[in-house]
């Protein structure tokens, strides 16, 4: 979707902001409590498909907590305090069954999805650090999968209401929820077609006008048509589609700097769409894998608008973070 503009000087990328300091140290502090809950459950896990999750998850987290805690250094940042380094109990292995301990990790992993994104959003001074941000974030989302289809298998998921007005032909099913973000998704993107060809008709710079065209050509658009072909594979009627052609009547007062912002405030918010119909999406696998694509493909979408961004310094600076020394 981007053309490749002019690199930024390497001095600059040792610079942090304040949003960046503060996302290493919470991010450090979630991972060390992460590390805390994951041995305890693994104490009272019974299950050895579930045993085997948790030491993996257990593993992956003391190896993102050593990798922040090297860019706490870096950055003289005082960490918090770090995580018990075993944890042995007596107490009653039954209290707490497998069912709550997968639920619970579930909650667990979700909620890591959401304060990553966070991060990586935030994080627009320090390239290096968002990619850290970037490659935490892909990796939880591939978890969470994989974890939804275990529990699944074992039984431990509810089951929502299904759609009910499925045809014959189609071999799916899928639940109330999963048909709304489909139509929600196809609804949100009719809007920013339409958005995107305003803008177009009206940007000045050439860099920018060429950014939206083929951000509509291969994302927007083709989006919509896959968004379109599940839901009427589903039965769902289709809403109005937004004006194919968007007349110009003279020069509207719009600045590129400002129809970038709104632009990638826009990204952001189609991000947590995404986000919130992977969490919500338990029935049908196929289209769980869908939302994790928009997800994935939204995510460095936006890693490449805060380098265009920044490049032609349309974005906001951040206060920067500068220890005491």
């Amino acid at each position: 979707m981007f053309i490749k503009l002019g690199a930024k000087p390497e001095g600059k990328q040792s610079m942090l902001n304040v949003e960046e300091a503060y996302s290493l140290w919470d991010l450090a502090t979630v991972k060390y409590a992460g590390i805390d809950m994951v041995q305890i459950w693994y104490i009272f896990a019974h299950d050895p498909d579930l045993k085997f999750i948790l030491k993996r998850s257990l593993d992956k987290l003391k190896k993102q907590a050593k990798a922040l805690e090297k860019e706490l250094k870096k950055y003289s940042i005082n960490g918090p305090d770090r995580p018990r380094s075993d944890i042995n109990s007596a107490t009653n292995s039954e209290i707490l069954t497998d069912e709550n301990l997968g639920k619970y990790l579930l909650l667990a992993m979700q909620e890591e999805m959401e304060l990553l994104f966070k991060a990586t959003r935030n994080a627009t001074t320090n390239d290096a650090l968002r990619a850290l941000f970037i490659k935490f974030l892909t990796s939880v989302i591939d978890d969470l999968d994989s974890l939804i289809k275990y529990l699944k298998l074992k039984g431990w998921v509810g089951v929502p209401p299904i759609y009910p007005n499925i045809p014959v032909q189609t071999q799916e099913q899928a639940d109330a929820g999963e048909i709304f973000h489909l139509w929600d998704h196809l609804t949100f993107r009719y809007d920013n077609i339409y958005q995107t060809q305003y803008w177009y008709e009206h940007a000045k710079d050439t860099d920018f006008k060429l950014l939206l065209k083929k951000g509509l050509q291969d994302n927007l658009k083709v989006q919509v048509e896959r968004l379109e072909n599940e839901l009427s594979k589903f039965g769902v009627p289709l809403p109005s589609q937004p004006p194919a052609v968007i007349a110009t009547t003279g020069s509207a007062n719009l600045e590129d700097t400002y129809m970038y912002r709104i632009l990638f405030t826009g990204m952001v918010g189609a991000a947590w769409m995404h986000a919130l119909a992977l969490k919500q999406c338990f029935t049908n696998d196929r289209l769980r894998g869908i939302f994790k694509d928009l997800l994935v493909d939204e995510i460095n979408i936006i890693d490449k608008m805060i380098l265009f961004g920044k490049v032609k310094g349309w974005l906001g600076v951040v206060p920067q973070f500068n220890p005491m020394l």
